[in-house]
């Protein structure tokens, strides 16, 4: 059943699929299979009072998060010895492939009906750009341990602060949904750029 055949947003909720207030048959595409099966909490309890939406708090988080990065640039705050631009100057083309990465994930990735393959791959590039990233700036002179873990940080908010807000915006999920989730892919990145990141330091050293 295609999703054009009903007028108006569809929305997926825990109990079925809505247009409005009038319970539908939830489409059979890879896009609607991932937000059904996305409902699934995988790090954090049932939250009630975040299981639910919340614009006001998600886009004042949301700017909190663009303004922190913008004073970091400006006023050249350094961070583990080092500035925004120290960081991102190295490695800001791997940076816009990942955002890439995950825009094609959502544009194109989602309608092609492949077992989510195409998904899989997508995150293992993600997730590669992530790790090479961290080798690039443990060759450079000045970059320890404790810039692995910000670069981690880093990661976090461009990969899966970008799904947040296009989940959020385009997807309605909860803020409790969100919260996982950024949860649960920022340990992924925080495990690829400060653990492995920090043995290419200790190698670096040795």
């Amino acid at each position: 059943m295609k999703i054009a055949a009903y007028p108006g947003k569809i929305e997926v909720h825990k109990d079925g699929c809505y247009v409005g207030s009038q319970k539908i048959e939830c489409p059979q595409t890879p896009a609607a299979r991932i937000m059904r099966s996305g409902d699934k909490l995988d790090i954090l309890p049932n939250i009630k009072a975040l299981d639910k939406r919340g614009d006001l708090l998600f886009t004042s988080v949301l700017l909190a998060v663009v303004l922190g990065l913008s004073l970091l640039a400006i006023f050249k705050i350094r961070i583990f010895g080092k500035t925004l631009a120290e960081y991102v100057k190295p490695i800001w083309y791997f940076i816009l492939i990942s955002v890439a990465v995950v825009s094609w994930q959502y544009l194109f990735g989602l309608k092609i009906d492949d077992n989510l393959m195409s998904i899989r791959i997508s995150q293992w590039v993600w997730e590669a750009i992530v790790l090479v990233s961290a080798f690039k700036l443990s060759r450079i002179p000045g970059f320890g341990y404790g810039n692995m873990f910000f670069l981690g940080v880093l990661y976090s908010i461009v990969i899966h602060g970008l799904k947040a807000v296009v989940r959020y915006y385009f997807y309605n999920k909860t803020l409790l949904y969100e919260l996982d989730r950024f949860v649960y892919g920022s340990l992924l990145v925080m495990a690829i750029a400060f653990i492995l990141g920090s043995v290419f330091v200790y190698l670096k050293k040795k």
